[in-house]
């Protein structure tokens, strides 16, 4: 019978720990999608710009005491208000981008964090989340007023109408 070799048991025990240590890690900082399953009702979206008025579908609910609505719609107004806007969804990374001529916003609704001109809003430490149904990306209409209408503009949902304002 062969004798262990100290130093190989070690070497054996340090990646061993090593493995350990890194599935934890990992296993902590995994990504996590929150799903609604609820009812999601359509809203017929208005925005007056230059003596025109735009409308266009806008989906969303109701839920935790305030109002989500769709990202993906939302970028019929992104459009309107800066014409060279584009939007980039990547399933993958869990990342829906809008570039903007003011700059890019990236909604991470795997860690639920957006990230905008050098500044992050972590959703998780407010007890909000970025929702995902049927492949569109809902938020808050508060951090939409906050971050994309950069609290020039409000939307008020009213019945069966969403009018930004």
């Amino acid at each position: 019978m062969k004798k262990l070799k100290y130093k190989r048991v070690i070497y054996v025990s340090m990646i061993v720990l090593c493995l350990i240590s890194m599935s934890i890690y990992l296993f902590i900082n995994r990504s996590h999608i929150h799903e609604y399953n609820g009812n999601i009702k359509t809203y017929v979206g208005t925005y007056r710009q230059d003596n025109k008025v735009y409308t266009f579908d806008l989906k969303g609910f109701y839920a935790h005491d305030q109002y989500y609505v769709s990202l993906n719609d939302m970028y019929n107004v992104v459009v309107i208000m800066d014409k060279e806007a584009t939007v980039f969804l990547h399933p993958d990374k869990h990342l829906l981008k809008y570039k903007m001529r003011d700059g890019e916003y990236c909604f991470d609704y795997g860690y639920h964090k957006i990230v905008y001109n050098n500044d992050c809003i972590d959703l998780k430490k407010n007890r909000d989340y970025i929702y995902v149904s049927h492949k569109n990306i809902y938020i808050s209409v508060s951090l939409i007023e906050k971050i994309i209408l950069k609290n020039e503009k409000k939307i008020k949902i009213e019945d069966a109408n969403a009018i930004i304002e």
